[in-house]
């Protein structure tokens, strides 16, 4: 066991890979906007390979595979297709999508041992908040934290510096969680790395959606397959 975990006192999880499999549901949603575009559908898992930066990142990195090119883009083309994916995907968004195994219990047992959590992702915060409300655990989360709240998306460290302050806003009378016991944990490089940046500690989950090679790369404290087993630390 890592010595540290003793002393974690929140969590900070990302969302796509980490609390959800939402792989499936992503991946149609990117092909049915090509497809309404005008353009050839790309390989699932490819499509999958793209996520972790936020929705237009996965747009660009989209349409650039389906037309086969490494120009730029215009703009506006862009834009127009990436509010089509999100509309579309607002309302598909649970259609396959699932909780990873044991991570509902999880965090029954880390908000029993008085843990706070949070929630930073790159996904549309609308979206993550309906998806967690979908699945009922919503509430065990002090923030549920997306791009639009943001200046800038992990890796950058803002995210996270915004988790720890609603967090502490909820410790009531006790001292204040400090970087130093929180835990960051995610299943791509950017989520670790925005952990490094933030200066608090780190899980790398290798079963999510992310890199793994660029993922272990990254040198997170702790390594667990699903994000559930972190059970098994506390």
């Amino acid at each position: 066991m890592k010595n540290f975990i003793k002393d974690i006192r929140g969590i900070i999880f990302d969302c796509d890979g980490v609390i959800i499999d939402s792989a499936a549901d992503m991946a149609e949603a990117v092909n049915v906007t090509l497809e309404h575009f005008g353009l050839k559908r790309i390989d699932e898992q490819t499509a999958v390979s793209f996520v972790g930066n936020g929705a237009k990142k996965l747009i660009e990195r989209s349409l650039a595979c389906s037309l086969e090119t490494k120009s730029s883009l215009e703009p506006e083309r862009i834009d127009a297709v990436l509010r089509w994916y999100v509309s579309y995907y607002a309302e598909h968004a649970l259609e396959r999508t699932v909780l990873y195994p044991g991570f509902a219990y999880l965090i029954e047992r880390l908000m029993i041992k008085g843990i706070k959590m949070a929630v930073v992702s790159n996904k549309p915060q609308n979206i993550t908040h309906d998806i967690l409300s979908y699945f009922d655990i919503d509430e065990y989360f002090d923030a549920i934290i997306g791009p639009e709240q943001l200046k800038n998306m992990k890796p950058d460290p803002e995210g996270l510096q915004q988790a720890l302050e609603a967090m502490n806003k909820s410790v009531g009378n006790l001292k204040h969680i400090s970087k130093d016991e929180t835990l960051m944990v995610g299943d791509s490089a950017v989520d670790v790395q925005a952990g490094h940046n933030f200066g608090c500690r780190t899980c790398a989950v290798t079963k999510g959606l992310g890199d793994k090679e660029k993922l272990l790369a990254e040198k997170a404290d702790i390594i667990v397959g699903y994000a559930g087993e972190l059970i098994s630390f506390f």
